[in-house]
């Protein structure tokens, strides 16, 4: 079967990232796979494609409108004629998903985020297959964009890489790293952080020269998060270190991670941090709604009180420091248990099982299920 594999951009980003275990993943079940992004952005992504040796085509250089996009996805499609068009990130889907009316191909599209998207409902009947980057994602495709479940599957975009790093060992009487990666971007709710941080240091000025908070990655939002860290103070106290080629190396700084997101899927930065022995501190949305566990494997943040509940959690976390130790083997534990690479691979076997139905010719009258 051939698939061509349709993402807006090769921009830093989680769904950009899981590219080459995706098509790895399904050449490992003897289908030909072809990458095309819409665009570059910052091409974040592209070296993880060139060092797993998957090459890629760029549709153009930059951000064109939609309408000359098609064209030129339009030509290339019909060069190639693949079995299976399948799209990832909201620009693609929707370009993939006129391609494949246009051309009778059907369609598969990414799922990355229980958010209502307007290619999630003006092509839902295009796209013959959904699949949802996580369990929660599925149940939000279900019950929210009422898509039937015979249309839906799930493929948890994660596989949790080898990692002996031990859970962090802190005694309360050192400095704190806390730190996330990410886009600097407002779904990703930095500045609350920022705020919670400046919060702390006012109620608890004991602690407020232990406290040091780190965003690794780039994006639109760093202006106001240089301007939001000066006006607080904080030079000293919050760093924006800019995107990082090596994010374990980055995660192995810290002693907790923090991810604020206003929306999630899978959300692969904080489940690598729990991969990493890392407790995680997360607002409960996405996937991280069933491993960040209260009391368990992290802390909650309640999402309309982010910097309140950062405030109290890292006293909480000053006035217990084992706690850090305690939910990061815990946070791997969970990690080991769900997201190996034994069951990536069985789930892409079944998805694989659905695309080649797909596209198996049926007796008339029938269709494929």
């Amino acid at each position: 079967m051939k698939i061509h594999y349709v993402v807006t951009s090769l921009e830093t980003g989680g769904a950009e990232f899981a590219i080459p275990d995706i098509v790895k993943t399904l050449e490992q079940f003897g289908h030909q796979v072809d990458v095309t992004a819409c665009e570059p952005r910052d091409m974040g992504a592209a070296p993880h494609l060139e060092q797993a040796g998957i090459p890629y085509h760029l549709l153009d250089s930059r951000r064109r409108s939609f309408f000359l996009t098609l064209i030129r996805l339009l030509r290339l499609l019909r060069r190639n004629r693949p079995d299976i068009i399948w799209t990832s990130l909201s620009r693609a889907t929707l370009l993939g998903q006129l391609a494949g009316a246009l051309l009778n191909i059907p369609v598969v599209s990414w799922k990355n985020s229980a958010s209502i998207r307007f290619t999630t409902t003006a092509g839902r009947r295009i796209t013959r297959l959904w699949v949802a980057d996580s369990a929660y994602v599925a149940r939000f495709l279900r019950e929210k964009m009422n898509i039937p479940p015979e249309k839906i599957t799930s493929w948890p975009l994660y596989v949790a890489a080898p990692e002996n790093h031990p859970a962090p060992d802190w005694n309360g009487g050192t400095p704190l790293h806390i730190g996330s990666t990410g886009r600097l971007h407002e779904v990703k709710n930095y500045p609350l952080l920022i705020e919670g941080l400046a919060l702390f240091r006012a109620r608890h000025p004991q602690w407020a020269d232990l406290v040091h908070l780190s965003f690794a990655g780039d994006g639109p939002q760093r202006a106001e998060l240089e301007t939001l860290i000066r006006q607080h103070g904080l030079e000293n106290h919050v760093s924006l270190k800019g995107f990082q080629t090596d994010v374990p190396a980055f995660l192995r700084t810290l002693q907790l991670y923090a991810q604020p997101s206003r929306y999630e899927g899978m959300c692969l930065a904080a489940h690598e941090a729990m991969n990493m022995s890392l407790p995680v501190m997360a607002t409960p949305v996405g996937e991280m709604r069933n491993s960040v566990q209260p009391g368990q494997t992290g802390f909650l943040l309640q999402p309309d009180r982010i910097p309140e509940t950062f405030c109290d959690t890292l006293a909480e976390i000053f006035q217990n420091p084992a706690l850090l130790n305690d939910y990061g083997k815990a946070a791997k534990r969970y990690i080991e248990q769900h997201y190996s690479r034994e069951a990536f691979t069985q789930r892409c076997g079944k998805i694989v099982e659905k695309l080649e139905r797909m596209t198996t010719p049926q007796p008339s009258g029938k269709n494929p299920s």
